[in-house]
């Protein structure tokens, strides 16, 4: 092969290399990663997303994994979690899943989210692990 086309191949080889790289920051995990639901082998997903907005009705709850249960989910108006109100007995647990669901509806805690910001949180352990528990919160705004 002459010279000028192992150059040539050479310079198309780091264009291309280059736009692997592009894309692998722009593209990355995204902003839309939750890092302490990715870092965290419990927490498959929360439910809203950390800062999704939605509406009143809107259900609220976390997706655990399979060898973790729920002990607590509270959800407080603000998107700090100063005055949380204990929604626990409410929540529909779908099995298979690890899903620890609550819909606000007439006659629970919560009938309805209030407007702008809440914040829910969630306590839980490792099945196999008793009483040592962990905890996480997220705010999500509803319009």
């Amino acid at each position: 092969m002459p010279r000028r086309q192992k150059l040539i191949f050479a310079a198309l080889m780091i264009f291309g290399l280059g736009f692997f790289v592009a894309a692998g920051i722009i593209g990355g995990n995204g902003s839309s990663d939750d890092v302490s639901v990715t870092n965290n082998p419990a927490v498959d997903a929360l439910i809203p997303n950390r800062g999704d907005e939605v509406l009143q009705q809107q259900t609220v709850g976390i997706d655990l994994a399979a060898d973790y249960r729920l002990l607590a989910l509270t959800i407080s108006p603000g998107a700090q979690c100063t005055a949380p109100v204990d929604v626990t007995a409410f929540t529909r647990h779908v099995d298979g899943l690890q899903q620890y669901l609550f819909t606000p509806a007439p006659g629970t805690p919560v009938e309805a989210l209030v407007g702008e910001f809440n914040c829910a949180r969630a306590v839980f352990e490792e099945i196999a692990r008793p009483g040592e528990f962990q905890e996480i919160d997220w705010a999500f705004s509803v319009n």
